[in-house]
């Protein structure tokens, strides 16, 4: 047996534990089969990660939901150009700066 492998490797028991230090008691299948860790999943959720990314839950239908954005009453934006003046860059380092040094 392996002493260090992938999560899929940690699950089927043919390594000990991930190259980040999860073993198998820490691990879980989703319903999908994909292996995730418990304590980052706990976290995710502690967090409301997915009420942060814009999702919510609607009584009597199953799955996420988008939060449809309210729209924000301020100021209007004005129609204005901006300028195309162009800036030159400053120079530094004197006036020996940017020319070739004169030899006597």
């Amino acid at each position: 047996m392996q002493r260090l492998g992938s999560r899929r490797q940690v699950w089927n028991r043919t390594a000990k534990q991930t190259s980040g230090g999860l073993t198998r008691s820490e691990l879980f299948q989703d319903k999908h089969g994909n292996i995730k860790s418990k304590r980052a999943s706990k976290k995710a959720k502690r967090n409301q990660n997915l009420k942060k990314a814009g999702w919510t839950f609607k009584k009597g239908s199953f799955g996420a939901v988008r939060v449809e954005e309210k729209k924000k009453k301020g100021k209007k934006k004005t129609k204005g150009r901006k300028s195309t003046k162009k800036r030159g860059r400053k120079q530094r380092g004197g006036a020996t700066c940017g020319t070739p040094p004169v030899s006597p």
